[in-house]
């Protein structure tokens, strides 16, 4: 139900809005027609002289994407990096730490878990059918063969 008023409500705003649309455009079709054409032209002319800007701050060379310097000087860091013995050493040591500490972790959980089954343990309600209700039952039972006896005192 939901999903088919969704659909619904969704059918009639894009309606409602072609409609609007289509009326205010109608009689302004030929002014946002030709701001459309000076916002194209006036873009195309920033593209050129932003274009131009590049080529004269990199020596009126074309401007050409290349990424070979970049990739070249990220597998050089990448090398650097990977032969420094300073990192070397600090990522051995992160290493080893994360060692110790999910050793710890896991220690911290079997103490847990070990101290949460003796709590268990302690914690748990053990009904017997003879305690309590059973001898609630049992005084039902006696009541019913026993009825109460009311004894009243001879009047004088």
């Amino acid at each position: 139900m939901v999903k088919k008023s969704s659909v619904f409500f969704a059918i009639t705003a894009g309606v409602a809005a072609y409609a609007v649309t289509k009326k205010v455009l109608s009689s302004d079709q030929s002014e946002v027609k030709a701001k459309l054409q000076e916002f194209k032209e006036e873009s195309a002319e920033a593209g050129v002289r932003y274009y131009n800007y590049a080529r004269d701050f990199f020596n009126d060379e074309a401007v050409k994407p290349s990424f070979d310097g970049l990739k070249n000087k990220v597998v050089e860091t990448a090398s650097d990096l990977k032969n420094n013995e300073k990192i070397n050493q600090a990522f051995s040591s992160l290493k080893s730490a994360t060692a110790d500490l999910r050793s710890e972790l896991a220690a911290q959980k079997e103490a847990a878990n070990a101290a949460d089954e003796e709590e268990t343990a302690e914690d748990e309600i053990i009904i017997d059918g003879r305690s309590a209700f059973g001898q609630a039952k049992a005084a039902a039972d006696f009541e019913e063969d026993h009825p109460t006896e009311t004894f009243f005192p001879h009047g004088e």
